[in-house]
């Protein structure tokens, strides 16, 4: 009787252990794939980044006097904006 107990007490950790370790595999592969995830989210990103720089550029270079002249007005308001904020103090 005794020697059954420890047979069947063997077989639990035998069978746990296994399952542990299909547990530590799949947590391991759910890593892995958030990982792939998150790279080919900053690939994304970066391509996007990359394209809205060129974007940026070529208009720049299409309409030089228009680009002077809206960065100007964003200056111009941005100042206006915040001498009014300082004032306030």
């Amino acid at each position: 009787m005794r020697q059954d107990i420890l047979e069947k007490t063997g077989d639990y950790i035998a069978q746990s252990a296994d399952k542990a370790s299909r547990g530590a595999a799949a947590v391991v592969d759910v890593v892995e794939d958030g990982m792939e995830m998150a790279k080919s989210a900053a690939r994304q990103g970066r391509q996007a980044a990359e394209d809205a720089l060129d974007g940026a550029a070529r208009r720049i270079r299409r309409h030089p006097v228009q680009t002077v002249v809206a960065i100007g007005a964003v200056a111009f308001g941005a100042g206006m904006l915040i001498g009014r904020l300082l004032k306030r103090r």
